[in-house]
C-alpha cells in the first residue's frame, strides 16, 4: 500500500475522513477533555479502558454500537496456559516454556520471540486479572480433540498441540479456557461472560462510555502527534436515538439469522441494507459532532474488516465466499483506516483466519482431505485454522473428505447421538445429506467428482500403508488417527470454502503495525505516532499468522492492557477536570 493511500483513494471503502490538522491543542475548541480515549469497546477496548482506569487515568470509550464487539459474540474461549489456577484444579501440568514452544509453531515470526515469551509469561497473571474483575472460569476438563467443548465442559485442547508433530516439540496441555455460564443451547454470544464483567468493573472505576458514537477522524497537531478525535454521537436521551438503535439492531439481527455463505443470506442482506440506510439518515439529521481531546493518547480497538465486503475483496479476495465472523456492521475496518489516515502502516491485510473444522465428528479426520485433483494436502487432525489456511491459500478453497463405509456410518452416529451444540450438529447433518457423493469404487468416486483417479488412488494407497504401519504418514498424522480406507462403498464430503451448507468461517487478522513494547502505532519508516495506540484485531498481533481458539481474545486483553500501561506512563499535559473522565468546554 503506497504512503499516500488515504480517504481520497478509490480503494478506501470507509467513512473515515482525513484528519483534522491543527497547530496545537490550544487552537481547537474541545467539547470533551479526557486522559485516554478508546475507539471500539470490545475485548481489547474494554481491557484498555479498565487497565487505564486502574492506573489512575480518566477514560472515555466510544463504540458505534452498544459495546462488546466481536468478543461478546464469539464462542467464549480464552487461550491461557503456563499453569493457570484452572489448569491446576483440573490436575493439568503446564509450563510457560511448553506454552511458548508450542505457540512458536503457530505464531512464527508475526511477533518477536520476546513478545511471545512476554505473553506466555504473563498468561497466568492475565487470567488472575480477569478473575479479579468477575470473569468466571471452570476446570471441568474435556480431554479429547474437538474444535469446541461439549456442554458442561470448560477446559479443553483448543489448538493442534495433541498432534504428534506438535507434541514432539512441546508437551501438550489444554489451554482453551471457556468462560463459565449456565447451560444454554446457543451457537454464539458466550463472550459476554468476559465483556460484561469487565464493562461493569470499568464503569465502577469511572470509565465514561458513549455507545452509538462513531469515530470519524483523528485530530493531528503540527508535530505529528495525535491529540484527539472527532466523533458523531447520537444524543442518549433523544427519541431519535431510540429509532437509530432500533434500525441498527434490526439490521444486525437480520445478518445473524443465517451464515453469510448460506443460501438466502443475500436476501437478508438486502433487507438489512434498508435499516442501515435508515440509521445513516437518522445519524445525519440528529447526530452531534464532538471533538474529544485525549491528553495521554487514543487507542484504536475497533476490530478487523471481515464485514466490509468491499475492503475484503480488495485486500483478501480469496476469502469473500467464507462465512464472516465478528460483529455485523462492526468489523468494518474503521480502526485500521483511522490509523492509516494519519500515516500508519497496515500490513498482512491479505491474512484471514479461515476455520475448516472437521472434528466433530471424530471419524472425519480419520479419513483424508484432498483437493480438486485428488491430492492430499494437510494433516487432518490439525486445528481448523491450519486446515483452512492450507485449503484457501494453496488449494483454491477446494476440499473433499474421503471416507469409507465404516467412517461414514460412524459420522452419522456421531451426528445423531453425540452431545453436540445445534451450531455443530446442523451443518454436519446438512453436509452428510446434501454435499456427499458415493460410489462402489474409488475410481467411480473420482468420476462423480471430476478428479483424476490416479491421484486419489495414489493418496489412498500411501495412507492405507501408513495406517497399517508400513510407512510413516506423509503429513505426520498420529498413527491412532489413521484409518485404512478399504470398506466399500466410498464417500466424498464437499467441505470446500464455498460450501453453502457447511460454512467455512473467517475473520481478518491483518492490521496496523505497532511497537510491540508499547502498542504505539508505527509509520512505514518504523517511527512511532505519538498519542496513537492500537489493540486487538485493529493491530497485528499474536493470531496474525495462524489462529487457535481463544488466542484472539487473549491477545485483546494482552494488547489492550499493554497500550493502557504505556499511556499511563506518559506525561499528562492537560489533566481531565472531573471524576467522570471528561470535562466539557462551555
Amino acid at each position: 500500500m503506497s504512503s499516500d493511500f488515504g480517504p481520497h483513494s478509490p480503494q478506501w471503502f470507509s467513512r473515515i475522513e482525513a484528519p483534522e490538522r491543527v497547530e496545537s491543542p490550544d487552537h481547537v475548541t474541545w467539547d470533551v477533555i479526557t486522559d485516554f480515549a478508546v475507539v471500539g469497546y470490545g475485548g481489547a477496548g474494554i481491557s484498555a479502558a479498565l487497565q487505564a482506569a486502574q492506573d489512575g487515568l480518566k477514560v472515555l470509550a466510544v463504540d458505534a454500537f452498544g459495546g462488546g464487539g466481536a468478543t461478546a459474540m464469539n464462542g467464549g474461549i480464552f487461550y491461557a496456559g503456563g499453569g493457570t489456577s484452572i489448569q491446576r484444579t483440573a490436575g493439568v501440568t503446564d509450563s510457560v516454556e511448553a506454552m511458548y514452544r508450542y505457540l512458536s509453531l503457530e505464531v512464527q515470526e508475526v511477533v518477536s520471540a520476546q513478545t511471545l515469551r512476554r505473553f506466555c509469561e504473563g498468561s497466568v497473571a492475565d487470567v488472575e486479572w480477569l478473575q479479579g474483575h468477575g470473569v468466571r472460569f471452570d476446570s471441568t476438563y474435556y480431554p479429547k480433540k474437538t474444535f469446541y467443548p461439549p456442554s458442561g465442559y470448560f477446559l479443553y485442547h483448543s489448538d493442534s498441540s495433541l498432534a504428534e508433530t506438535c507434541a514432539a516439540v512441546a508437551k501438550p496441555a489444554p489451554r482453551g479456557h471457556k468462560y463459565w455460564h449456565p447451560p444454554v443451547n446457543q451457537a454464539v454470544g458466550f463472550g459476554v461472560h468476559l465483556t460484561e464483567p469487565l464493562q461493569h468493573q470499568a464503569h465502577l472505576r469511572g470509565v465514561a462510555f458513549w455507545p452509538r458514537t462513531e469515530a470519524r477522524r483523528l485530530v493531528l497537531c503540527a508535530s505529528g502527534e495525535v491529540i484527539g478525535l472527532v466523533v458523531i454521537r447520537m444524543p442518549p436521551d433523544s427519541p431519535h436515538t431510540q429509532a437509530y438503535i432500533h434500525a441498527q439492531e434490526k439490521a444486525r439481527q437480520l445478518l445473524q439469522k443465517l451464515p453469510s455463505s448460506m443460501p438466502g443470506f443475500a436476501r437478508l442482506e438486502r433487507k438489512a441494507e434498508r435499516y442501515w440506510r435508515e440509521a445513516d439518515e437518522l445519524q445525519r439529521q440528529h447526530g452531534i459532532v464532538q471533538r474529544i481531546r485525549a491528553t495521554r493518547g487514543v487507542c484504536l480497538s475497533a476490530g478487523g474488516f471481515i464485514w466490509n465486503r468491499q475492503m475484503l475483496a480488495s485486500h483478501a479476495p480469496k476469502y469473500t465466499s467464507n462465512m464472516a465472523m465478528g460483529s455485523p456492521g462492526g468489523d468494518n475496518g474503521s480502526g485500521i483506516r483511522l490509523g492509516q489516515s494519519v500515516g500508519a502502516e497496515a500490513a498482512l491485510m491479505e491474512r484471514v483466519s479461515s476455520w475448516r473444522f472437521i472434528n466433530p465428528p471424530a471419524q472425519w479426520p480419520k479419513g483424508i482431505l484432498v483437493n480438486s485433483q485428488g491430492q492430499r494436502f494437510v494433516n487432518e487432525e490439525l486445528y481448523g485454522a491450519a486446515i483452512g489456511f492450507e485449503m484457501n491459500e494453496h488449494q483454491q478453497g477446494k476440499g473433499y473428505i474421503i471416507l469409507d463405509r465404516t467412517l461414514y456410518r460412524g459420522a452419522w452416529k456421531a451426528a445423531v447421538r453425540e452431545n453436540l451444540f445445534p451450531f455443530m450438529r446442523l451443518p454436519l447433518v446438512l453436509a452428510l445429506l446434501f454435499q456427499t457423493r458415493k460410489a462402489r469404487t474409488l475410481e467411480g468416486l473420482c468420476k462423480k467428482l471430476g478428479m483424476p483417479a490416479a491421484s486419489l488412488l495414489d493418496a489412498v494407497a500411501h495412507y492405507n500403508r501408513a495406517a497399517g504401519g508400513a510407512e510413516p504418514d506423509a503429513f505426520g498424522k498420529s498413527r491412532s488417527e489413521c484409518h485404512a480406507l478399504s470398506d466399500a462403498p466410498f464417500y466424498a464430503v464437499d467441505v470446500s470454502a464455498s460450501s453453502t451448507l457447511f460454512p467455512c468461517s473467517a475473520m481478518t487478522v491483518g492490521g496496523l503495525r505497532v511497537d510491540e513494547g508499547s502498542g504505539q502505532v508505527l509509520r512505514a519508516d518504523g517511527t512511532r505516532i505519538t498519542g496513537l495506540y492500537a489493540a486487538g484485531r485493529t493491530a497485528i498481533g499474536l493470531p496474525s499468522n495462524l489462529y487457535v481458539s481463544g488466542l484472539s481474545a487473549a491477545d485483546c486483553v494482552f494488547s489492550g492492557r499493554r497500550a493502557a500501561r504505556h499511556a499511563s506512563s506518559q506525561t499528562n499535559r492537560e489533566p481531565a477536570s472531573n471524576d467522570h473522565g471528561i470535562s466539557v468546554t462551555p
